[in-house]
């Protein structure tokens, strides 16, 4: 058979299209390396009490508990979620000021601002079992079905022992530029279509953020302004207070605002959830792109091998790429050299 005018696959070319195909691959992860805002859309509202200053917020088994700050004012609270009455309350001292919870089997774990302890309160009769202490400032609190996670007004998220409140490890926050997110705050545990994930508000912000928690990339953001704008404007009637109610739906709130809102997060779960800022393309798919240039190059070797043996077998004067062209104007313009 005569191979004549067949196109010749050069090894040298067929390397060159290989690695820029990896790393045409890695561009298009940093491509998606932007700000995904997603909508929020609001299902229910229920009536939220505007004295209550709204540190942490949970739903456990169709029960909602509520936190409250300031000294003096501080409560833990479980609220009717159909009507957002009180139920019961417990006052908690003069010098503690109340910050987030979260609840653990039988019990609620309480943060304190600056008192460095988190207070262990009992579900159902919200009598103190226990106190755990712990460096710094406590803000918010969620518990992924491991490990508590505690969140302090810097970009650092801490997983501690439930039970001792050791530190296990910790993780920054960043977006998608790779830039730290200060003044986290209220968190919220939540098992996504992909996995486990932090959702978390910003402090003096109207966004809620979804955070991986293994890499502490933000994977999506939540744009609430419009509900916050309904809730007074001053400066501490923010944003704060983040309950998941079930499948992508969350109850939400703020510090002294009139109202609750049962929204609806959408996660999508046909979304690849590996979403990597540039830290983590660095840290963690280098390794993945040299992988795939060991099997491109042993790819070449194995071309070469066969070319040399077609060749072999073709005899001097019947290799295709001596052979003149009889499509000389068809090859200048291009359609050879397309395959």
């Amino acid at each position: 058979m005569s191979h004549a005018g067949r196109p010749r696959i050069r090894p040298g070319l067929l390397v060159f299209v290989l690695i820029m195909s990896v790393f045409s691959s890695t561009s298009g992860t940093v491509a998606e390396d932007e700000k995904i805002e997603v909508e929020v859309v609001v299902i229910d509202e229920i009536a939220h009490d505007p004295g209550a200053f709204t540190q942490g917020l949970e739903m456990d088994g169709g029960r909602m508990f509520e936190s409250t700050g300031l000294f003096g004012e501080s409560t833990l609270r479980e609220v009717d979620p159909d009507s957002g009455e009180v139920i019961r309350f417990s006052t908690l001292e003069t010098t503690l000021f109340g910050e987030g919870i979260a609840v653990v089997g039988g019990n609620i774990i309480m943060l304190t601002w600056q008192n460095q302890t988190a207070l262990v309160f009992d579900k159902e009769t919200f009598s103190i079992v226990d106190n755990l202490s712990y460096e710094g400032e406590g803000w918010g609190l969620c518990f992924d079905g491991s490990s508590l996670v505690m969140s302090n007004g810097s970009s650092s998220l801490s997983f501690r022992d439930p039970e001792t409140f050791e530190i296990h490890r910790t993780v920054t926050v960043t977006d998608y530029n790779g830039k730290q997110v200060e003044m986290i705050n209220e968190l919220e545990c939540v098992i996504t279509p992909s996995g486990q994930s932090v959702f978390a508000n910003v402090w003096q912000e109207d966004r809620i953020l979804m955070i991986n928690p293994i890499t502490g990339n933000v994977l999506r953001e939540y744009d609430v302004s419009e509900l916050s704008l309904q809730n007074g404007d001053g400066h501490n009637n923010v944003l704060n207070g983040i309950a998941h109610k079930d499948s992508s739906e969350f109850w939400i709130t703020g510090k002294n605002w009139t109202s609750m809102y049962l929204v609806e997060l959408p996660m999508f779960s046909d979304r690849n959830e590996t979403f990597c800022n540039s830290s983590c393309l660095i840290e963690g798919e280098i390794l993945d792109n040299w992988t795939l240039l060991l099997f491109a190059l042993v790819c070449i070797t194995a071309l070469r091998i066969a070319v040399s043996k077609d060749e072999e077998g073709e005899g001097p004067n019947n290799r295709h790429d001596e052979q003149p062209s009889t499509t000389p104007t068809k090859q200048r313009s291009g359609v050879v050299g397309n395959e």
